[in-house]
């Protein structure tokens, strides 16, 4: 009998102890709190705690505290921190074929967009590959249309020429800049309002939404919407996290992201309107249309050149097969 309570005892013990000691992942991004994207993501891991019964318990780190991304994608990597958000620029420069998915007018509306990113295609072919670079791709979460946003009216293309424009480090941004005139200046994003505030660049590639959200039309006040990619960030996982977790609580994770990601495309492009009309009414910010027929034609040989990599080239024919073209 005394045994039998003994054990008794001790599984108790050991069931209690287990539920205390729950892991706590480390989870980086530079996106802030209080935005739309960070509302998505609070919700993820508070609904991935909850069905796990808190054994997945994910600790963020807003605004880039732990680094930008190219800071912390190797810590990812290395397992010293757990996961995290990587736009598909970063992913690019760890798998090149991802890259296809920058390339300026590869989405030409949401729908192209949200049946592309949620295809078999996508998820357990071309973001796979990923899993060579020691991280898994859980999801996607929209980031709306990407624009450029200046110190100066834009009306044509040929306003572009010589512009000192900020992007991300990833070869097939900065080429689409250079062939649209600019000069590209390969900034993290946690550096670009100094950079508009010193002058040290004329302006900047990205959702417009972010005169409002990140004030750079405190700095900016001339919006244009060119809409030449749709740049997407993705939450990942280190693969050296993954090994340690169950594959229930995997699938909880996995299940959770898909979750997100609807909401991203729901969410996302309605958010970034309201923004963009905050940023004129309380910024005196202007937003302008131009005509994209000769941005397309100027980008055309980023196309030319991407076909010459086989892997890009496959890549591009499926995404235009699932999208119709």
């Amino acid at each position: 009998m005394k045994t039998k309570l003994l054990t008794s005892i001790l599984v108790s013990a050991l069931a209690i102890s287990g539920t205390v000691q729950a892991k706590m992942y480390k989870f980086a991004t530079n996106t802030p709190q209080d935005s739309v994207v960070g509302e998505i993501i609070t919700d993820f891991t508070q609904r991935v705690k909850d069905k796990t019964d808190n054994r997945v318990n994910i600790k963020v780190y807003w605004s880039g505290s732990l680094g930008g991304q190219g800071q912390y994608v190797s810590q990812i990597q290395s397992g010293v921190i757990d996961g995290g958000l990587l736009n598909s620029g970063m992913l690019e420069n760890l798998q090149p074929a991802i890259g296809v998915i920058n390339l300026p007018y590869m989405f030409r509306s949401l729908d192209e967009y949200a049946v592309t990113m949620d295809s078999e295609y996508m998820n357990n072919d071309l973001l796979a590959k990923t899993k060579a670079n020691d991280i898994e791709v859980l999801g996607y979460l929209s980031n709306g249309f990407r624009s450029i946003h200046t110190n100066k009216p834009i009306n044509s293309i040929e306003d572009l020429k010589g512009l000192k424009l900020r992007t991300m480090a990833t070869d097939t941004y900065i080429q689409m800049l250079e062939n649209l005139g600019a000069v590209p200046v390969p900034l993290d994003f946690t550096e670009i309002y100094g950079a508009l505030q010193q002058g040290m660049v004329d302006g900047a590639e990205g959702a417009l939404a972010g005169l409002w959200e990140i004030k750079f039309g405190e700095v900016n006040k001339y919006g244009v919407r060119t809409e030449q990619t749709r740049l997407t960030d993705f939450i990942v996982l280190s693969s050296k996290s993954a090994a340690k977790m169950s594959e229930a609580d995997l699938k909880v994770l996995r299940d959770e992201m898909k979750v997100a990601s609807q909401q991203s495309i729901e969410k996302v492009d309605s958010s970034h309107v309201k923004s963009e009309q905050l940023a004129v009414e309380k910024m005196g910010v202007t937003i302008t249309t131009i005509d994209k027929a000769p941005l397309i034609a100027a980008v055309a040989p980023l196309y030319d050149a991407a076909r010459e990599d086989s892997e890009k080239s496959i890549a591009i024919d499926a995404i235009y097969a699932i999208q119709g073209r």
